[in-house]
């Protein structure tokens, strides 16, 4: 990680946040050509919402957590929590292209594609703001009850408590802690 900060192949955030963001501006101004119903396009983007917890749980635990160079990277994470997270291009830049093809491709077609795109990107944005707020002071229930699962996935066993967002992909594969 120390190479990284010093190459500049890591942005911290908020600049982390530039790669998603220039991708949703990309979602969104094919989503406004295609002129989508709006009913249609708001619909898509929740979608894509609820799927991008999905993905943030399966990154964590099985990429972040499992795969080399990114089990490294994250473990940095783990170890010092309270330094600025920095997300290497190397992992954001694929993700967000990936955000941005994959759905046009699985579904046939550019529109829809676009809108489920929006909503994963919006997820992973979310995703960032949040995880920064887990690991400062104050917030309210829903962020406390959120840094709960957090902490001690840091702190006690990082084999359980990978959502960020939400709960409840670890409450539906087994990896919850106990209350």
């Amino acid at each position: 990680m120390a190479e990284m900060r010093a190459t500049g192949w890591a942005l911290a955030y908020p600049a982390s946040l530039l790669v998603s963001g220039l991708g949703g501006v990309l979602a969104l101004a094919v989503l406004v050509e295609t002129g989508l119903p709006a009913w249609l396009a708001l619909g898509l983007m929740s979608a894509g919402l609820a799927a991008w917890t999905l993905l943030e749980y399966l990154l964590h635990r099985f990429l972040l957590h499992g795969v080399e160079p990114f089990r490294a990277w994250h473990a940095e994470h783990h170890r010092t929590p309270g330094q600025p997270i920095r997300i290497p291009l190397a992992f954001s830049v694929p993700l967000v292209l990936a955000m941005l093809v994959l759905p046009s491709l699985l579904l046939r077609n550019v529109a829809l594609g676009a809108a489920v795109s929006i909503g994963l990107l919006v997820g992973e944005l979310a995703q960032q703001m949040v995880h920064r707020r887990l690991h400062a002071e104050g917030g309210g229930r829903w962020i406390g009850a959120l840094r709960a699962l957090h902490g001690f996935h840091h702190h006690q066993d990082a084999r359980l408590g990978f959502g960020t967002l939400s709960r409840f992909w670890d409450r539906c594969f087994g990896t919850a802690p106990r209350a």
